[in-house]
């Protein structure tokens, strides 16, 4: 029995001194964490004399809930007298477990890691017995690489409506969200005042959170938005409820819409046609007709007529100024001449080769 008890305290005594001489020096980057892999950067220092069979646990704690997020335990391995460079490669297969209700949603062993404020606590492990030869814990920072780029109402735009809609993009990779949701920040900002400090400072016009998708229809069930008042707004991206990045601040105005421009009725040109038809045309201000000046006449003289009263008036005369080819003209109606809705008028004129060139029209000087 005494010598099982002094086999057995060679046995501690041999342990504890090789827990003193084994150091574990975490490299793990505090911020910029992404992937998995990177969680196992380390540096073993093995002053024991002897190499001895370990393994390495992890468990990853939310500093928030305390709550572990995930545990991990690697495969037994050879610790060789000295220094030891460690990477997840170095490792061989790594068992992951996922826990808590921040449950990851990507179970890639290389895959992405949750977004969020973390620390994560290593021990190294000898024997079946699992005697711990070193621990060592560090705080670990995990961003996402783009968080929510907004999309509209435009940065420093203008709006014609008091119930807009807002959309963003959501931040990204979408892997490294286990239960991703949006806050929406809107306040009015008040003059001389910054945006920044508008979000910060002022109470907001609507701040709703847990919005599933990437938009929020401004529902007319909130208070209306103010023509001319300029608003500021914001999206935080949330993870199991918990902020985990902001997009940029963007501003915007509510204004009143412009009224419709009138437009003017498009008044087709009248093609003439030699000798007098049964057709008649509608005008109105002026008389527009196309004429294709093949004798290259500089200058005409043109009569307008009236057709319904007797002797057949000339109520407007005058010369017409050409260019040789199709001519695109347009004559005003004179307000001094008496034209009528309901009476018939004739247009025409002769050109150098004494051809007679008309058109019959109603209309008004407008």
């Amino acid at each position: 029995m005494y010598k099982k008890n002094v086999l057995l305290c060679i046995l501690i005594l041999a342990t504890l001194l090789s827990r003193a001489q084994i150091t574990m020096t975490l490299q793990v980057p505090t911020v910029g964490v992404l992937v998995k892999n990177q969680l196992w950067n380390m540096l073993l220092v093995n002053a024991s004399g002897r190499s001895q069979m370990v393994e390495i646990s992890l468990v990853l704690l939310d500093q928030k809930t305390n709550q572990p997020v995930l545990t991990a335990t690697t495969m037994p391995f050879l610790l060789d007298k000295g220094v030891k460079q460690i990477q997840a490669r170095d490792l061989g297969a790594i068992n992951y477990t996922y826990n808590g209700p921040a449950t990851l949603t990507d179970h890639d062993p290389n895959g992405m890691l949750p977004v969020g404020n973390y620390q994560a606590c290593y021990s190294l492990i000898y024997g079946q017995k699992g005697v711990v030869l070193a621990e060592n814990c560090i705080i670990v920072d995990i961003d996402p690489l783009s968080p929510p780029l907004l999309n509209s109402p435009a940065d420093s735009g203008s709006i014609y409506t008091a119930f807009p809609q807002f959309t963003w993009l959501p931040p990204s990779p979408p892997s490294m969200f286990s239960d991703l949701s949006y806050d929406m920040i809107l306040v009015a900002v008040l003059p001389g005042q910054g945006m920044a400090d508008a979000i910060e400072q002022n109470i907001p016009v609507y701040s709703g959170g847990f919005v599933r998708t990437p938009y929020l229809n401004y529902s007319s069930a909130f208070r209306s938005l103010d023509t001319n008042q300029l608003y500021a707004w914001r999206i935080v991206a949330m993870n199991n409820g918990q902020p985990t990045a902001m997009s940029d601040i963007w501003t915007f105005k509510v204004v009143v819409p412009p009224k419709p421009t009138v437009q003017s009725k498009f008044v087709p040109y009248l093609t003439l046609k030699r000798g007098l038809g049964p057709s008649v045309a509608s005008a109105t201000g002026s008389l527009r007709f196309t004429y294709a000046n093949d004798p290259a006449d500089t200058v005409v003289s043109y009569t307008i007529t009236s057709l319904n009263d007797r002797g057949n008036p000339v109520v407007q005369q005058g010369p017409i100024a050409m260019h040789r080819g199709i001519n695109l003209l347009d004559i005003p109606l004179s307000k001094t001449a008496s034209y009528a809705e309901k009476k018939i008028y004739l247009f025409q004129f002769t050109n150098s080769r004494r051809e007679t060139w008309s058109v019959k029209f109603t209309g008004t000087a407008n």
